[in-house]
């Protein structure tokens, strides 16, 4: 997959002097990655999960759906900091574009056991739709990925999550979406890259098509 390698490449390099890009779309549903580049939580350095920003920019280009996704450790972490320009600029563009549903990756330890995790904060951050849980569910287990979970072990309830925030700013539902490594790095395995790709673009399409549907 060349473009995987090549965005792949592009994250891993460190060299756009930009924070954090959005790519804009014409579609209603937006995907994050705030941690596609080294985050620094309370003073400790935490790795880049690069795979997750491959998957934005993929999406962006085979969905035309917007994406934002941070592009260099400013000493800080967008998935947790009260205070973020990362978040800050992505309610902007929520509000001003009249975006619907938000989908926000991320990527958790491949020696964990389960592949997918959905954080909902409880169910709190999709309050305005409720559905989208089912939906990320079933269009993972469609592409033949199993061990799907929700709000378990990673629930979002950090009141300043990406979607945790956006969901309370913006009044949208929200998920994180925590993907097991070995699903993502060909250095494992059972690397299945395509099905999780393919997952998430049935997702956004059907959220749109819950939307237009309205």
């Amino acid at each position: 997959m060349f473009e995987y390698r090549r965005y792949l490449k592009y994250f891993r390099s460190k060299k756009d002097p930009r924070s954090f890009v959005i790519e804009e779309g014409t579609v209603r549903v937006m995907v994050s990655a705030p941690h596609s580049a080294e985050q620094t939580r309370e003073g400790k350095p935490k790795v880049g999960e690069y795979a997750t920003g491959v998957l934005a920019r993929m999406l962006h280009d085979g969905l035309s759906c917007p994406v934002i996704y941070k592009t260099r450790n400013c000493l800080d972490d967008a998935n947790y900091d009260e205070k973020c320009e990362y978040k800050s600029a992505l309610a902007e563009y929520v509000r001003a574009h009249g975006i619907k549903a938000l989908v926000d990756l991320h990527q958790m330890s491949a020696l964990r056991d389960e592949n997918v995790d959905i954080g909902t904060g409880f169910g709190k951050n999709v309050e305005a739709d409720p559905s989208v849980v089912d939906r990320a569910k079933a269009c993972f287990e469609r592409n033949g990925i199993t061990g799907v979970f929700v709000d378990e072990p990673f629930a979002s309830i950090h009141p300043y999550t990406v979607s945790s925030f956006i969901s309370r700013e913006c009044g949208i539902p929200c998920v994180q979406i925590e993907i097991n490594t070995r699903l993502l790095l060909d250095r494992y395995r059972d690397f299945c890259f395509k099905r999780v790709l393919k997952a998430l673009k049935c997702l956004v399409t059907e959220l749109e098509k819950g939307i237009s549907d309205l």
